[in-house]
């Protein structure tokens, strides 16, 4: 059997809103295409050799458990850098997707060192971004649903967008676009878990993993999961129209 291996990065710090969801959601989706999954749990001052991955996700933490990762990321930049260019697979989300841009810039005026990956560079703000969102993935025609509580915004962004955003907030109120994609690099602040609310993405990328082992692919339906999916749409939408 064909195996994947998926490095949790930070899972006891960034797991805020549950983040461990997405794991159990992308290896209960590779699992339903007879891939075995093997997952590894890592955090501060673990050795991690990158090399053995094909996947990493990093989700949302505290303020305090942010600034701890991101000291102890920076020792791994060269590791990650290298990831990304061999194509590998990163997931991050929430306040994750603010490590791998230029800085950090805090309502302080001070300007931390962040990966340097990507052009955008993090703003905190004196607000909070709280709420609901509908966005639009290019690939997918199904909504893509879930929640935002964040206090940065992303500015000077040049790398292409993830979602069009339908009804929310995007990089900054008012922005039509959120989100970061780069060839295996899926960045967004959307919380959820993202992959348990949309299992019609989460489908998108275990294709996407597949088809990069040169695995035939067939598409997996769960009937819950859409069902889930669409109430919680139904509901969503409903609470927006007022009804």
């Amino acid at each position: 059997m064909e195996t994947i291996k998926i490095a949790h990065l930070y899972y006891d710090l960034m797991n805020l809103y549950g983040e461990h969801g997405n794991i159990l959601a992308l290896t209960k989706h590779l699992e339903a295409h007879k891939i075995k999954p093997i997952v590894h749990y890592l955090s501060v001052e673990d050795e991690i050799d990158f090399s053995k991955y094909d996947i990493f996700y990093i989700g949302s933490g505290s303020t305090p458990n942010f600034h701890l990762v991101r000291k102890d990321i920076l020792k791994r930049k060269n590791e990650i850098k290298k990831s990304l260019k061999e194509k590998k697979f990163f997931l991050v989300t929430g306040n994750a997707i603010d490590l791998f841009g230029r800085s950090y810039n805090t309502t302080e005026e001070q300007e931390l060192e962040t990966l340097d990956i990507f052009q955008y560079e993090t703003f905190e703000t004196d607000f909070r971004i709280v709420g609901e969102q509908v966005y639009k993935f290019p690939k997918l025609e199904e909504e893509i649903i879930g929640f935002q509580n964040r206090n940065t915004v992303l500015r000077y962004i040049k790398e292409k967008h993830l979602f069009d955003v339908k009804s929310g907030t995007g990089y900054v109120p008012k922005a039509i676009v959120e989100g970061i994609k780069k060839d295996n690099f899926y960045g967004t602040y959307l919380l959820g878990p993202i992959l348990i609310r949309n299992p019609y993405f989460t489908e998108y990328l275990v294709e996407q993993i597949v088809k990069q082992k040169n695995l035939a692919f067939e598409p997996y339906i769960d009937k819950l999961e859409i069902k889930a999916y669409e109430e919680y749409r139904k509901n969503m939408l409903n609470e927006k129209n007022g009804n």
